[in-house]
């Protein structure tokens, strides 16, 4: 082999491990098979060094290759949940009248992981049984940090967790009062019943957010009479779906690829009443990727153009040098800064803060201050000053070019975030460390590199 061929082995063995021999894998590769998924015969799921579990190609994939084919059927999705009838007697057959009473009052997301542990309550009894059982235990969300350790994170961190624990308490006490009034004496709904707990629920939430992809079924289904069905319940729409294998690629900013909904002819805008899953089998959901991949390495997709607090929050993993990374900043906090140098906002000023959006993404990146955050300074030091036609200067290139005066008073107001996020960073190395504590730590560390740069510019 030779002495570079034995050294590139080594590197390859170094960074991951292939996991077909694994019973769980064999299991699901053979589900897999069974109902009709087409994937390139390059793929292998494998174990990184860098990112766990993953996609490896053992050949070349170039640009415009077809990584993963699927029946709509293998799919969890909004058809999913229609057409399952004893799902749907949850709703129906009920002493409530839930369609009504519980009206827009959930995400589509949340329904959907309400469905997922309705599946997983089934055990093997469900088509879905080795599907769900390949699914990750836990997730790697600060959501799930204890509140001791929430109490040190960064604002903008925090803010998120609350949101999504409003969206999943909310959502938890309509299915818990929706379940106490279920009429039906069918075994599987009441196992489900006895299975549906709040800690199962967040995984459910979590197998979702961090699991789903982008799918757009409307050309396929007439959807004028949803409020009469279990969709009246939701207040977005039904854009999301489960992919198995395909939520096992992992996300790569440098990445970029293409899905597509290969659909006969005869199958379009057909009434929710004559949904059935024989319809859907030669629906086929495609993703290609628009890049090349070597031998031996792994295969990305990308999520989307995502900045590190999104990462984090919603997938659980952090991204090093992410050029997308930002530092908000409250209006309130500004104005109370202000304040404190004697500055305050007439109502006049407010009006036209508030007029033109400049009480709105605030922030500092890599770049300097934002556009709205120099457009408020130039209010709070120019409104008043009869040279100075601010809204002209607003929307003029001089914006573009830095006023001294300005970055030297806003300053203060930074290091004085910079003081906050150490002390708070100081505090977060008292407890043991995790994944999902690290990826909060990284974050805040490149929240501090970016307002430190600021400040020496």
């Amino acid at each position: 082999m030779g002495r570079t061929g034995r050294w590139r082995k080594q590197k390859r063995e170094y960074n991951f491990h292939t996991c077909n021999e694994h019973r769980e894998v064999i299991l699901l590769n053979s589900w897999l098979a069974q109902y009709g998924i087409r994937r390139s015969k390059k793929l292998s799921l494998a174990v990184f060094k860098d990112s766990d579990r993953g996609v490896l190609t053992k050949k070349k994939i170039k640009a415009g290759e077809e990584i993963i084919n699927l029946p709509l059927n293998l799919t969890i999705n909004v058809i999913t949940l229609l057409i399952d009838a004893d799902f749907n007697s949850i709703f129906l057959d009920n002493d409530k009248q839930c369609l009504v009473e519980y009206k827009q009052c959930v995400t589509f997301q949340s329904l959907l992981a309400f469905y997922l542990l309705f599946l997983k309550s089934q055990d093997s009894d469900s088509k879905w049984h080795t599907y769900l059982r390949s699914l990750p235990q836990y997730y790697t969300v600060p959501y799930f940090l204890n509140e001791d350790v929430q109490n040190y994170l960064n604002p903008e961190i925090l803010a998120v967790i609350e949101k999504q624990k409003s969206v999943v308490d909310e959502s938890f006490d309509v299915f818990v009062n929706i379940l106490v009034n279920i009429k039906s004496d069918k075994n599987n709904i009441q196992k489900f019943s006895k299975y549906f707990t709040k800690s199962h629920f967040e995984w459910a939430y979590f197998t979702v957010n961090t699991r789903c992809v982008y799918m757009d079924l409307s050309n396929l289904i007439n959807l004028t009479n949803k409020d009469s069905t279990i969709l009246a319940i939701i207040n977005d729409n039904t854009r999301i779906s489960l992919c198995p294998f395909l939520d096992m690629i992992n996300h790569s900013a440098n990445c970029s690829n293409e899905t597509k909904l290969l659909v006969n002819k005869e199958i379009e805008n057909i009434p929710l009443v004559n949904l059935t899953e024989d319809i859907f089998s030669e629906v086929r959901f495609s993703i290609y990727t628009k890049n090349d991949f070597k031998a031996y390495s792994q295969v990305f997709i990308c999520y989307g153009d995502s900045y590190n607090l999104k990462l984090i929050t919603e997938y659980g993993f952090y991204l090093p040098l992410n050029d997308l990374d930002y530092v908000e900043f409250e209006f309130e906090k500004i104005k109370l800064f202000c304040s404190s140098r004697n500055i305050k906002f007439s109502q006049e000023q407010c009006n036209f803060i508030y007029n033109h959006g400049l009480n709105k993404d605030l922030y500092i990146d890599g770049r300097g201050l934002s556009f709205n955050f120099y457009g408020l300074l130039l209010v709070v030091k120019y409104f008043y000053n009869e040279d100075v036609n601010v809204s002209r200067l607003l929307y003029s290139a001089a914006i573009c070019s830095y006023d001294r005066v300005l970055i030297d008073f806003i300053k203060p107001f930074v290091k004085n975030k910079i003081v906050d996020t150490k002390y708070a960073l100081d505090k977060l190395q008292d407890f043991d460390q995790c994944n999902i504590l690290n990826n909060c730590i990284q974050l805040m560390c490149q929240y501090v590199r970016i307002l430190e740069k600021f400040i020496k510019s």
